[in-house]
């Protein structure tokens, strides 16, 4: 008896079954059939994204194992697209470049693939309408950019990894560094959130090829404050870009005088640094907004300014007349 009354269900049961099997098959097949293209994507493309990173002109992109990244990059972004719906993929406009990995791509990175990615791909992204961008001017500021964070910058996973592999990331840096013609933006990030004191002496070498760059004495103040050299704490300089009346746009001109004060001020940071045995970098904390590469610190590790005074404001009481 409950066996009849079941019979129409299971009718059914399988009358739905076999159209999601007709209709599903070849779906998965064209899908299964398109996902082997991801090979010949990767192949046919790598060549130009690879000349693309070559004509970058604000940020530098490591030499050494970048076919591999970006590979990588190629493969997920082809793969991302198909399971979009997206079967029109752009070669025009290197959107794989900006493609976010997933986490367990990411994670499954050795450190080499993982600091070029972190240098070709800044996972934090602001759109420019807002108050952020990046100062450009005869002076010399104490940050690049409004709020302490520029347009683009490191997501708190590739902050963690930067962190926790210091040394190593010191080392990559040494080795892109006979390969530069320039010092990027990305490049100066990474001076400044890791703060790189054992860089300083390339640092001044490159200002003597550039003497009127102010961007490199901004790198060079920004490392000193945050490594909280003492000289430099007790300078006027610092005073002006740091103190109590200062603010996230304070500057100092970018005259002789400043440049060669910054530049003498690095060279005894290093000095002094250089013979500390086992020397660690305190930690920085930003006080303008929540830092992501202080996620999980103590509160009373941050020293904020006052905030705006409130301004008491006295709403009005409107009737309605029913």
């Amino acid at each position: 008896m409950i066996l009849t009354n079941y019979t129409p269900f299971l009718k059914n049961l399988l009358k739905y079954i076999s159209i999601l099997l007709f209709w599903g098959c070849p779906l998965l097949c064209f899908s299964q059939y398109k996902l082997k293209d991801t090979t010949k994507f990767v192949t046919n493309n790598l060549p130009a994204y690879v000349y693309r990173l070559d004509q970058y002109k604000y940020k530098n992109i490591p030499i050494i194992d970048r076919k591999s990244i970006v590979s990588t990059l190629l493969r997920e972004y082809y793969i991302d697209e198909l399971v979009s719906g997206n079967e029109t993929l752009s070669k025009d406009r290197y959107y794989a470049l900006s493609h976010h990995l997933s986490a367990k791509t990411f994670n499954s990175l050795n450190n080499r693939d993982r600091f070029n990615y972190c240098m070709m791909t800044q996972e934090y992204y602001m759109q420019n309408c807002g108050s952020l961008g990046r100062f450009k001017s005869t002076g010399i500021y104490g940050a690049f950019y409004r709020s302490d964070l520029p347009l683009e910058y490191w997501s708190d996973r590739q902050l963690q990894f930067l962190h926790k592999n210091r040394k190593e990331i010191i080392g990559y840096v040494d080795q892109m560094w006979s390969d530069l013609k320039f010092i990027g933006d990305n490049t100066k990030d990474l001076l400044v959130e890791l703060i790189m004191w054992e860089e300083i002496p390339k640092i001044l070498q490159q200002i003597e090829l550039s003497p009127q760059d102010n961007s490199l004495y901004s790198v060079l103040v920004q490392i000193m404050m945050r490594a909280k050299f003492t000289i430099f704490e007790a300078s006027k300089i610092y005073e002006q870009l740091y103190g109590p009346e200062s603010y996230i746009a304070s500057q100092i001109a970018g005259t002789e005088e400043n440049r060669t004060a910054i530049v003498d001020m690095a060279k005894k940071c290093y000095a002094e640094l250089d013979v500390i045995p086992n020397y660690n970098v305190p930690v920085y904390v930003r006080q303008s907004r929540p830092s992501y590469s202080s996620d999980g610190l103590k509160e009373e590790l941050v020293t904020r300014k006052k905030d705006w005074p409130l301004k008491k404001v006295q709403t009005p009481i409107f009737k309605i007349k029913l």
